[in-house]
C-alpha cells in the first residue's frame, strides 16, 4: 500500500431545510445513524440543527475527498432528500489544511503509526 499524503482529510458540510421541526426529523434517524456510523472512509459526524429555523445536518470528516463525494450519492443521503419533511438539501465539500487545524487543536486522528503533529513538522509546518 502506498502511503497518502496526510493533507488529503475531506469536510463535509450537509444541511437540510425541512417543514418539521429537526426533533421530529431527527427522532426518527437512529437506524441512519448507525448506517452512517459503519461507513469505511467515514472518521466522524456532528449532528446539527437550528430548531427555530428548521433546519438539520450534518459535518462530517472523511478520510478523504472522493468518500466524502461518494457519500451524497448514499442511500441514506438520498432517502433524507426524498423525505417529505424536507424542502431542500445543499452540501459543500471541504480540504482540510492540517498544519493549523493541530494548531487549533482539530480532532484529526492518527495515521500511519505517527501523529499529525509529527507529520506537520516533517512537512515544515508548526515549529
Amino acid at each position: 500500500m502506498s502511503e497518502k499524503s496526510p493533507n488529503n482529510y475531506a469536510l463535509l458540510q450537509l444541511s437540510f431545510e425541512l417543514k418539521v421541526s429537526p426533533k421530529i426529523f431527527l427522532g426518527q434517524s437512529d437506524e441512519a445513524a448507525k448506517v452512517i456510523a459503519s461507513m469505511e472512509d467515514l472518521i466522524w459526524k456532528i449532528w446539527i440543527s437550528q430548531e427555530e429555523e428548521l433546519k438539520t445536518g450534518g459535518v462530517y470528516l472523511f478520510a478523504n475527498r472522493e468518500s466524502a463525494e461518494a457519500y451524497l450519492n448514499h442511500p441514506v443521503v438520498q432517502a433524507a432528500c426524498s423525505n417529505p419533511a424536507v424542502k431542500s438539501a445543499k452540501s459543500q465539500i471541504w480540504e482540510i489544511e492540517n498544519s493549523l487545524s493541530v494548531l487549533t487543536r482539530a480532532p484529526l486522528p492518527t495515521r500511519w503509526g505517527r501523529s499529525l503533529e509529527l507529520e506537520t513538522l516533517i512537512a515544515g509546518g508548526v515549529q
